[in-house]
């Protein structure tokens, strides 16, 4: 059998090489804007960055995952941020997405220094796309997005808990390092207040159908929710159904005889075959936001602050 050898050019050979292993550079999906590009971030405070995206290619029917990451002086992630993409995706349509970066006052707080924050798109099985607009890549489809600066001094308020809250337990990932469940009515006061501000908090609902617990509504309800409800100008907010709910309660200059609170009412409990008491809703992050926030959109109660960094590295 005569065989025949074909020899191509070094550049052919190349190019079909990184085509074969997936290399090359890719055809953008989004142009990404971000604003600002550096947050001031004391322990316990929380604040707004805002995503301008600009769709330029179809994700072939994925709903994506933004994911944002900060990462340490090693380059591993300490914590994440990571949320829905907040509208359907479409190509030419500018469209903003305003999130929180945060450390919660429940988890323990940031060495102070610089962090970098990385940002992307993922979806189903890890997939990541190309984008445009931000810093420069440093992972698979991952760039540089702005800075975390953390301060040696924290100025902001404290929080104190009354005794109807449970201790401390840790939260399981990097996006809710530590939570804090509810044995019944509870109340969480705003200490060393200087100013107005907002507190905001993330709350689970239970879900009602778990076999580890038993799920209890009070008489006349037909579904659990919880109140939650402040005491310096913020008004209530009534959040209802099993999932992740955010709420932002505003609070103005605190009365000089009192402190500002916030006070949240379930109208269910569980009780857990595993655990000992009963409990009702668990408080995932909780942060002081000072003089106000931009408040996103309304989220899905499931979408709301997605539980854990699922965006692989």
């Amino acid at each position: 059998m005569n065989l025949k050898k074909i020899f191509l050019p070094l550049s052919v050979a190349a190019v079909s090489l990184a085509a074969a292993c997936g290399g090359g550079k890719q055809t953008p999906v989004a142009r990404v804007d971000v604003e600002p590009r550096l947050v001031r971030l004391p322990f316990g405070q929380a604040q707004t960055v805002r995503l301008t995206w600009t769709p330029s290619a179809p994700l072939e029917g994925e709903t994506p995952t933004v994911f944002v990451h900060l990462l340490d002086g090693e380059h591993k992630v300490a914590r994440t941020f990571d949320h829905p993409f907040p509208q359907r995706w479409r190509e030419g349509e500018p469209l903003t997405d305003d999130f929180k970066v945060y450390q919660s006052a429940l988890a323990p707080p940031l060495p102070a220094g610089k962090y970098q924050v990385v940002a992307g798109l993922y979806g189903r099985d890890g997939k990541r796309w190309p984008l445009d607009g931000l810093g420069e890549p440093v992972g698979r489809d991952e760039y540089k997005a702005f800075e975390v600066e953390v301060p040696a001094e924290d100025p902001g308020p404290k929080f104190t808990f009354s005794p109807t809250w449970l201790p401390v337990e840790p939260g399981g990932d990097r996006q809710v390092v530590a939570r804090r469940w509810m044995a019944d009515r509870g109340d969480i006061r705003v200490v060393d207040q200087k100013g107005p501000g907002v507190v905001w908090l993330v709350i689970q609902i239970p879900a009602t159908d778990k076999p580890d617990y038993k799920l209890a509504l009070d008489p006349g309800a037909s579904s659990p929710s919880v109140l939650v409800q402040g005491n310096c100008g913020g008004g209530e907010t009534n959040l209802s159904g099993p999932g992740i709910h955010d709420a932002e309660v505003a609070m103005d200059s605190p009365p000089p005889d009192a402190p500002c609170r916030v006070q949240l009412s379930a109208n269910f409990t569980i009780q857990s075959r595993i655990a000992r008491g009963k409990r009702s809703v668990s408080l995932e992050n909780i942060a002081w936001i000072p003089g106000g926030s931009r408040k996103p959109a309304a989220q899905p109660a499931d979408q709301a602050n997605p539980a854990s960094p699922s965006a692989p590295r």
